[in-house]
């Protein structure tokens, strides 16, 4: 990314508005009819479904996203071994960020997605720091090449994956936020304070910290401890319109309504996040409601 392209995202970072961010990519592919259904996930989409892709990113761009994640969260090499003929990940990711950045046009900003490298609800997985470090910070230059505007390091369950994700962007130089994902009770999957989680990669100074793929309802509960702890953060929230429950199955919540969606954003407003989104089940439907509450609200 330019220079000129760092001070033109954070200007408008630091504006009194909220940034949009767009909603899910995932549930949204599947939504469409991509089956999803294998160890490289998303992955694939990128590669044989790029229409598809390209037509998700371009309806939240409709739907007044500000912000479109290029659909890179699972383009770590060590997610790609399943995916047969693939290129190599920093080419794949490279083409998910192309994709994105052509959907968005000109003035709408292009996030990398950079997620856990293993399962996504099972810290008892989360890898060496040897690998947590080499491997995201490969991932961040990957994403520094292909041109993104800032990177979302998302869906952290652990304090450790989390500092050396955040360690290894920092490298870049680009703006980055680190989001987490935890309990109503204010702790990650791991069972370690969120609290400790912010203060300990604050150190790497990410300009926001997040929480996504938590039920909307459990956002501002989940976020209390944070607000009260370090108000001087900002802070931001993209989350889910459900609940993945212990056997595996989905629990669609109130926030499944695109306009209950919006009404819990507009209390993440008037909390001061500065930026709000949405994650699995989310739409552009809901995108576009939560846009025209902050229209209205500012």
């Amino acid at each position: 990314m330019t220079d000129k392209g760092t001070f033109r995202f954070m200007e408008r970072f630091t504006g009194n508005r909220p940034l949009l961010l767009d909603g899910a990519t995932g549930t949204e592919l599947a939504r469409r009819g991509v089956n999803l259904n294998e160890p490289s996930w998303t992955a694939r989409a990128i590669r044989d479904h790029s229409q598809v892709l390209w037509q998700i990113h371009r309806d939240y761009v409709d739907a007044g996203a500000e912000i479109i994640t290029a659909n890179t969260f699972r383009t770590h090499a060590r997610n790609l071994k399943s995916l047969e003929h693939c290129p190599s990940a920093r080419d794949l990711t490279r083409q998910a960020v192309d994709i994105a950045r052509d959907a968005a046009g000109p003035h709408v900003f292009v996030a990398g997605s950079i997620a856990p490298l293993e399962d996504c609800y099972s810290p008892s997985l989360t890898p060496s720091d040897e690998a947590l470090l080499n491997e995201h910070a490969e991932m961040a230059d990957n994403l520094a090449a292909a041109g993104v505007d800032l990177i979302l390091v998302e869906t952290q369950l652990t304090i450790r994956e989390a500092v050396l994700a955040a360690r290894g962007v920092a490298r870049t130089g680009l703006p980055f936020g680190v989001s987490f994902v935890c309990n109503a009770a204010g702790q990650l999957l791991s069972g370690e304070s969120l609290v400790d989680a912010v203060q300990q990669v604050a150190a790497w100074n990410p300009v926001l910290f997040l929480v996504n793929c938590i039920p909307v309802e459990e956002v501002l509960s989940t976020l209390k401890p944070v607000l009260k702890a370090c108000p001087e953060i900002p802070m931001g929230a993209y989350a889910n319109t459900g609940r993945l429950l212990a056997n595996g199955s989905w629990e669609a919540t109130a926030g499944n309504l695109p306009a209950v969606y919006a009404e819990y954003a507009r209390e993440w407003i008037q909390a001061e996040f500065h930026l709000i989104g949405g994650c699995c089940g989310t739409t552009p439907l809901h995108i576009s409601q939560v846009h025209k509450m902050i229209c209205e609200h500012f």
